[in-house]
């Protein structure tokens, strides 16, 4: 399912957005010109990523300090298991719009970290 996020202009270089759709936290940032969507969750330890987190080109996870590079979404700590869920988005009229995931990518997030009692 697509939905429309937010106006593109609001997303300036080096910045980024956090909402949610459905109790999927969805982010959207600009980096290196690029705008990148990703679902906002640390798979470490299911911590929700914030937009005021986004600094340098990188993405600092508030619970336990894993660091992702904004343009790829990959772990640099490696205390996360793996990147970030990437997310399709697309620019049309100056709004950008972006492809939620299944739930269940969401609900396996989350078992992930509670069986391995890291949540």
């Amino acid at each position: 399912m697509w939905v429309r996020f937010a106006k593109e202009s609001i997303i300036p270089e080096g910045t980024g957005r956090v909402k949610f759709f459905g109790g999927i936290p969805v982010m959207v940032l600009r980096s290196n010109g690029q705008l990148y969507a990703y679902v906002a969750l640390c798979n470490h330890k299911y911590y929700v990523l914030c937009e005021r987190a986004i600094k340098d080109g990188k993405i600092l996870c508030p619970g336990h300090g894993e660091v992702f590079i904004a343009t790829t979404g990959e772990p640099t700590q490696r205390m996360a298991k793996r990147s970030l869920i990437r997310l399709n988005h697309e620019v049309k009229d100056g709004f950008v719009y972006v492809e939620l995931p299944p739930r269940d990518v969401i609900e396996s997030i989350a078992s992930e970290s509670l069986v391995e009692g890291q949540a």
